[in-house]
């Protein structure tokens, strides 16, 4: 689901488990930019930051290439790191550091501004909403199994969130101009010159969908861990055959489910949608101003060869799954497919910090397929 639980690796571990990554142009304040990690699935008021790992924020700018993007080497970094929690205390402090020399500190629970920058961290609802099962039921039975009223999977679920927003006029100053970037959010352990990654989101559902099938393609192994400790913008030239293969295969399969075909493969037998897919990042232009429903339309107008309207990005409201799912099955013009759930369990705010305040129940069972 989305991010959440996406490879054996980092279930162990779930301070360092991004379930979602949301960024987004600020309805509220024209002229910011709002990138939102939240880690932790199924987190409760017992849940904690990490005080070892770094989370990261990386932006880079684009260029449209053909059916995909390519990114410059210019970068803007934004890093969160938290403290340790001492004995009986429930918060922790923390530090942002970015790469244009903006520095602050905080306290969770606590929205927090300075120099601009606004900050918040902490326990929160789960603003995910998806019908996983559904998907789950899709994938073994290579039917469409969603009904037209769907159970979402993490209702009244907790994460946990950090909150970044920042003035972007001097992040396209530093990338030349150019407003169309790419987001992506990660978490690492430094260590010397080379930092151990543990995972990194870009677009929902790449790992828990695009890769998590090890049935479709010869090799049949487990590319998750793999994927996630991966550069976004410099993905391996001997794993990358791995994620291509089972790529397409899975887009093979999606597109084959209402029995008619809206990809033709191209000339070298891809699919034409695998490499904009493989290029994992959010994509967004920041000379637009914030608009709900802005998932994937600028990735739709790569594929469509027209401008694109919006400032893309993801919103925390947008219904992922459904825009997703029409895309891979329909090519988006037939009509609009989706899981029978269209909104999370409290939809997010206007305002700073966006997200909502936590549901703390203690009455939810581990879902099935976690359990497994």
């Amino acid at each position: 689901m989305s991010d959440h639980f996406s490879g054996p690796a980092v279930m162990d571990d779930p301070a360092v488990d991004i379930t979602d990554f949301y960024a987004f142009p600020s309805p509220e304040r024209p002229g910011n930019l709002v990138l939102i990690m939240n880690a932790f699935p199924m987190a409760t008021s017992r849940s904690f930051f990490s005080d070892v790992v770094t989370y990261r924020f990386r932006l880079r700018p684009l260029t449209r290439s053909g059916d995909s993007f390519a990114h410059g080497p210019a970068e803007h970094a934004i890093d969160v790191r938290f403290s340790d929690v001492p004995d009986g205390t429930s918060a922790q402090k923390g530090t942002v550091v970015t790469s244009d020399g903006r520095e602050a500190s905080f306290v969770t629970g606590e929205p927090s501004e300075l120099d601009g920058m606004r900050l918040y961290a902490g326990l929160v609802s789960d603003p995910f909403f998806m019908d996983v099962e559904a998907t789950i039921r899709t994938d073994i039975s290579g039917k469409l199994s969603f009904g037209a009223k769907g159970t979402n999977t993490v209702e009244f679920r907790d994460v946990l969130t950090i909150v970044v927003e920042v003035p972007f006029a001097s992040i396209i100053e530093h990338f030349d101009g150019v407003t169309l970037i790419a987001a992506v959010a990660e978490t690492f352990l430094a260590r010397g010159s080379k930092p151990v990654r543990f995972e990194r989101v870009g677009r929902p559902e790449i790992k828990n969908v695009m890769l998590s099938n090890a049935t479709r393609e010869p090799e049949g192994v487990e590319l998750r861990d793999l994927y996630n400790r991966e550069d976004a913008f410099s993905l391996s030239r001997e794993y990358r055959p791995l994620y291509e293969a089972r790529v397409d295969a899975t887009l093979a399969f999606f597109d084959g489910l209402d029995g008619e075909m809206a990809w033709p493969s191209a000339a070298d037998g891809r699919h034409p949608m695998c490499d904009l897919l493989l290029s994992d990042y959010l994509v967004l232009d920041l000379a637009h101003t914030f608009a709900t429903g802005s998932f994937l339309e600028i990735e739709r107008a790569v594929l469509e060869n027209r401008p694109h309207a919006t400032a893309g990005g993801r919103w925390l409201d947008d219904d992922i799954l459904d825009e997703m799912l029409t895309l891979l099955v329909n090519g988006g013009r037939g009509e609009r497919l989706g899981d029978g759930v269209d909104g999370p369990t409290n939809p997010a705010a206007p305002v700073f910090p966006y997200v909502r305040q936590a549901n703390q129940r203690t009455d939810l069972p581990v879902p099935a397929f976690v359990e497994k």
